[in-house]
């Protein structure tokens, strides 16, 4: 029986172990981005059998599950979720499902399976050696940019975050927001999170790295490791120091990708055009597709 509850501060850190069992590389199966956008999506949990559920009311107003993830067996885990939905009397709906879960909710549930897209949530996926180098033409932009910061700053430094400094950042990210912040809802709601998140730093066990110039912070950047791939999830820059974004996604690329980090998922753009613009010029290697699923009622009631 599946009993959700609230995502919280105190329970969150429990979630890890089940998003190692799997191999989506899509933002919505890791830690910190579960706890940024827990209210916004109201979001609650269960575990039942080895597996994590999670239910939330998605944008177009609906309640859905996520594809339940961890060691345990998937078609239980949906037979779980069939029996929680014919109880409450729901419909059977699932959010952000990656392309490789479509293909499990298709071959579950066949022709009953209805699915839309929304581009503004796809993940871009790169591969971590090429924000690790900038190597090639393609990213000539990207190397001129950071040669520009170099030469202008020729004293920075890359410092990791760690439980001596995070009060640093912290202090940063408080004179930083409040100029910084778009007027819309989902930045609001980013900004709000990115500082529950700094934090939690030391707590959740995430990476994070600054940039220094002078004495002073100008950029910093949050994330974790999921199997094969590094999440950015805070990355936040002084654009008056140029170039000082692009030498931010190179020394988090350089300092905290480790030896079995293939990619780096720098999550979506919220349909922001400028946001868009920026992530398509770092060259992905892939845009990770979701999906919000519905299953007709006679396939499984």
């Amino acid at each position: 029986m599946l009993a959700f509850q609230p995502i919280e501060a105190d329970n969150v850190s429990e979630f890890s172990r089940y998003f190692q069992c799997q191999k989506f590389r899509t933002c919505d199966y890791t830690l910190a981005g579960i706890f940024m956008w827990r209210k916004f999506f109201y979001s609650e949990y269960a575990v039942n059998r080895d597996k994590l559920f999670f239910k939330v009311r998605y944008v177009n107003g609906k309640t859905a599950f996520t594809l339940p993830t961890g060691c345990g067996s998937t078609e239980d885990a949906l037979e779980t979720l069939e029996h929680y939905a014919r109880r409450n009397k729901m419909h059977l709906a699932f959010c952000a499902v990656p392309e490789e879960g479509l293909a499990i909710l298709k071959n579950r549930y066949g022709d009953a399976v209805a699915y839309t897209q929304n581009r503004d949530s796809f993940d871009y996926l790169y591969i971590a050696e090429d924000m690790r180098s900038f190597a090639g033409r393609r990213f000539s932009g990207q190397r001129n940019h950071v040669n520009k910061f170099q030469k202008l700053y020729p004293d920075f430094r890359y410092v990791t975050m760690n439980k001596d400094n995070i009060g640093r950042v912290i202090e940063f990210f408080d004179r930083y927001a409040p100029e910084h912040v778009k007027d819309n809802p989902i930045a609001r709601e980013e900004t709000l999170r990115a500082k529950e998140i700094l934090t939690h730093f030391v707590r959740f066990g995430l990476l994070g790295g600054f940039l220094e110039v002078d004495g002073q912070i100008i950029a910093f950047s949050i994330g974790e490791i999921v199997g094969d791939t590094l999440f950015v999830h805070i990355e936040k820059a002084l654009k008056e120091y140029q170039g000082s974004y692009q030498m931010m996604v190179k020394q988090f690329a350089l300092h905290e990708v480790t030896e079995n980090v293939r990619y780096i998922n720098r999550e979506d753009d919220a349909g922001d055009p400028g946001l868009r613009k920026s992530k398509l010029s770092y060259h992905p290697v892939r845009l990770l597709e979701k999906y919000f699923v519905t299953v007709e009622d006679s396939a499984w009631q």
